[in-house]
């Protein structure tokens, strides 16, 4: 992995993990120390996530952790609905036998990790990744889960189960099982509601001062 690359990774993960908080400033002096780089290959990650959309630029003032108000969140979630309802709809009509079998184990085992008494975040997190981007394959619709990631990789969405209480991480896991028996059923209006349902129920969780 050459510096930029390196530089380049290295910054997205700290976007997408908190590390870098919203409305952070990304110096390209302190992050060439941290990163063991030049400024150049730091100047040239931010100009990639600019261009990514993780990342504000402003003139004279520098690059700074884009930070979400409410009504870009609103844009966001609801057409993450729209390209999600469509794939569960796809997904009913066109999902194999071990697409659902996939599908039904991943809910099992967030089932399993999001425990009334402890629920592991990040185990869960990484299942529900899993389990929407099967729904997304299983659309047979080459074309909509390279739409869709670039809207689920937003830092806001990567960190949304952060902030669920374990009743709202129980009802997530519900609704998951609900678009799995729509799908299942091959009933398309139905897996595209209840996926519908889904994304805009997590939209209210979000604080809207992230």
């Amino acid at each position: 992995m050459n510096a930029v690359e390196h530089a380049y990774a290295a910054l997205r993960q700290g976007i997408l993990d908190g590390t870098y908080a919203p409305g952070a400033q990304l110096a390209e002096v302190e992050l060439a120390t941290s990163l063991a780089v030049s400024r150049t290959p730091v100047r040239e990650a931010i100009r990639r996530l600019h261009s990514e959309g993780l990342i504000d630029v402003f003139p004279n003032r520098g690059a700074y952790v884009r930070r979400w108000s409410r009504a870009q969140l609103d844009e966001l979630f609801s057409v993450r609905a729209l390209l999600e309802g469509h794939a569960a709809a796809l997904a009913a009509h066109h999902a194999t036998d071990e697409q659902r079998a996939a599908m039904a184990a991943l809910c099992d085992d967030m089932d399993t990790a999001a425990t009334p008494h402890g629920a592991d975040i990040q185990v869960v997190a990484a299942l529900n990744d899993r389990f929407h981007a099967l729904v997304h394959e299983a659309s047979d619709n080459s074309l909509l889960p390279g739409m869709i990631r670039g809207l689920i990789q937003v830092p806001v969405v990567v960190r949304t189960f952060v902030g669920y209480s374990p009743n709202r991480l129980q009802i997530s896991m519900q609704q998951h099982r609900e678009i799995l028996t729509a799908i299942r059923s091959h009933d398309a209006p139905w897996a595209e509601s209840a996926m519908r349902t889904h994304i805009l129920s997590a939209r209210h969780e979000l604080d809207s001062s992230v």
